[in-house]
């Protein structure tokens, strides 16, 4: 009797256990965003929890002023405290074409013999806000009705380039030196297909780069090519700057995308022989959707770039192209004898702002003049780089009186206009005021003087020397005439040759060991970089910039023969010929600007930005090697 009460009470509790295993079947829906303009897209994702059987993959009728296509299935299950949890997501992406507000849904979804209702969901579609639409940087670009092809079974042959590919092309075949080109990347596909970024990076030696945000780059039409249908969006743009004159082929890199396509071996394919040798319980259901990686490699392109014309150059020109603005200002007008005002240069507009140097300010004799602070912004939204650089100069006035801080003066190229163009800023007119302090005499010797006294006769001090007579003394020969004279003379000339000999093996040491440094500066400052970025990729900023910087002013003191702490901007414009572009050198200066800035601030500088600085110091050891050196 008892043993049949144990055996009762073990069947009760496996049945309990067995049912606790799996929860009940739910199906939720949910949206992205509730309110969208026309144009806009959101994300629509069917969410099923705890399915008893193989779920067949919803099929999205047709949704009134909405176009759609999948954007992929993700799956998990899990195990916890002996209970069994499984969801399933299938994400949509609708796009938006007419205003109103809109039902979408509701939808069947299959899971084994049973059909399920999924609840509809209510969006509201507002007009294209007018404002808005004028900063779009595709304005004019041809949008929706975009409908991707639903996934279908892998084509014979695998996934050809006709299926899936992605063209590159520059806006313009020729370009100054540092005028903005833009490298776009266009993605065709007749598959459900998704951007995963890039499995390799373009190469754009010899050239200053900025990447535009996704979100302003990514625009999808449709085209029908050959009689097929295709999903075309731009997924990336770049504005290259190139900073020297030749014909430069760039390797674009290679694509990394997903595409979706139907399996016909159905979900029971992957756990007809799982981990525990038995056949899945689950029915074999008539497709399944499957996910699959695919490198897209995209074709080189080749740009012509020329140099600035030398004709009617300012003198003071110095490498700034595209279309700016400068104006100035200073934060007092009245002050005291020593009392510090700061003197604002603000240049704005299109262009590599980042390279823009700011005209310094005269000799000013009445002022001390302290060294500069930079700040730069940098905008992308319009599809253009675009921002403004300010700089403070701050001065100490040294006496009394009414100044006038001149105007400056500041050169760029029109690449638009094709010419030259010079602005001025306006002059400031400054009163100061005797302060607490003396005043400073600007110009002096610096020598006091000394008050004379006539010079008046305190004693004598003259004493007379007697000379004696010694009739013992015996006459000696000359010191010239002695042995030990001419062997002194010998020994010191024998010294002088070994000292000259010495001295001429140690400079020959010497400039052998910096021509050794100057020839591996290259390499190790690219191991230093390497090094750099595997702190980027680690998120630990502090260490990347002390990588990064002991790269590039290690590369330039290895290179230059002296020692890293002595690297500066005037130092290296000592010893590189007078024929270097002055964008390189401008490039150092905002690179050496941006090191030193992450230094100081080092969490507070985003990841972008530290992407942008390595692609800079890259760009600027790499192009320093093509310098020539006094």
């Amino acid at each position: 009797m008892s043993k049949l009460k144990i055996i009762f009470s073990s069947i009760i509790l496996f049945l309990l256990s067995w049912t606790a295993a799996f929860a009940e079947v739910s199906i939720e829906t949910s949206v992205s965003r509730s309110q969208l303009a026309v144009g806009e897209e959101l994300t629509l994702d069917i969410i099923v929890s705890n399915a008893d059987g193989s779920i067949s993959q919803p099929t999205l009728p047709p949704i009134q002023g909405f176009s759609s296509y999948s954007q992929g299935h993700s799956q998990e299950i899990s195990i916890i405290n002996g209970k069994s949890s499984s969801q399933s997501i299938y994400s949509y992406v609708l796009i938006a074409n007419e205003v109103g507000k809109k039902i979408i849904g509701p939808f069947e979804i299959k899971i084994g013999n049973k059909v399920f209702k999924v609840a509809p969901v209510e969006v509201e579609v507002t007009s294209d806000n007018p404002s808005a639409g004028a900063n779009q940087p595709n304005a004019g670009f041809a949008q929706g009705p975009v409908v991707a092809p639903p996934p279908r079974a892998m084509p014979k042959d695998g996934i050809t380039n006709q299926d899936i590919f992605v063209k590159t092309w520059l806006d313009k075949d020729d370009a100054f030196i540092n005028e903005p080109v833009m490298l776009t990347y266009t993605i065709y596909t007749r598959l459900s297909a998704a951007y995963k970024g890039f499995e390799k990076e373009p190469v754009t030696t010899g050239f200053w780069v900025e990447d535009f945000p996704p979100d302003k780059t990514i625009r999808r039409t449709e085209q029908v090519l050959n009689g097929s249908r295709y999903v075309v969006a731009d997924i990336r743009k770049m504005a290259l700057f190139p900073t020297q004159a030749g014909v430069f082929t760039i390797d674009t890199g290679t694509v990394g995308t997903t595409v979706e396509i139907q399996n016909e071996q159905g979900f029971n394919s992957f756990f007809s022989s799982n981990i525990f040798g038995r056949q899945s319980p689950f029915p074999q259901s008539q497709f399944f959707s499957q996910v699959v990686s695919k490198m897209i490699p995209t074709d080189k392109v080749t740009l012509v770039v020329k140099a600035l014309p030398e004709a009617d150059k300012p003198a003071m020109f110095n490498g700034a192209v595209g279309d700016y603005r400068i104006e100035s200002s200073i934060d007092k007008s009245e002050v005291e004898v020593g009392t510090p005002i700061t003197f604002k240069v603000r240049i704005s507009g299109e262009g590599n702002i980042n390279t823009v140097q700011t005209p310094a300010l005269p000799k000013m004799e009445n002022f001390k003049i302290y060294d500069s602070s930079n700040s730069v912004n940098i905008s992308k939204n319009r599809l253009v780089v675009e921002g403004e650089k300010v700089t403070e100069t701050v001065l100490v006035p040294r006496k009394a009186g009414h100044f006038t801080i001149p105007q400056i003066e500041f050169s760029f190229y029109d690449y638009k206009a094709n010419t030259y163009k010079t602005l001025q800023t306006s002059p400031h007119t400054l009163s100061v005021k005797p302060g607490s302090e003396p005043e400073e005499t600007p110009t002096g010797s610096g020598v006091e003087s000394v008050e004379q006294e006539d010079v008046s006769l305190t004693g004598r001090d003259i004493r007379y020397i007697k000379t004696i007579e010694d009739p013992n003394a015996r006459a000696r020969k000359p010191f010239y005439k002695s042995p030990f004279y001419w062997g002194l003379n010998v020994l010191l000339f024998l010294a002088s040759v070994l000292f000259m000999f010495l001295a001429s093996n140690r400079v020959d040491t010497r400039k052998a060991g910096q021509a050794s440094r100057s020839r591996t500066s290259h390499r190790v400052a690219k191991a230093k970089l390497k090094k750099a970025a595997h702190f980027m990729k680690k998120d630990k900023a502090a260490e990347f910039f002390n990588e990064i910087s002991k790269a590039v002013y290690g590369y330039f003191a290895d290179k230059l023969g002296v020692s890293s702490q002595a690297v500066n901007v005037a130092l290296i414009e000592q010893y590189v010929s007078d024929e270097i572009a002055p964008e390189i050198l401008n490039q150092i200066k905002a690179l050496f600007d941006a090191l030193s800035m992450g230094r100081f601030a080092p969490t507070q500088t985003g990841d972008e930005e530290i992407k942008r600085i390595y692609r800079m110091a890259d760009a600027v050891i790499t192009n320093f090697e093509k310098v020539k050196l006094k």
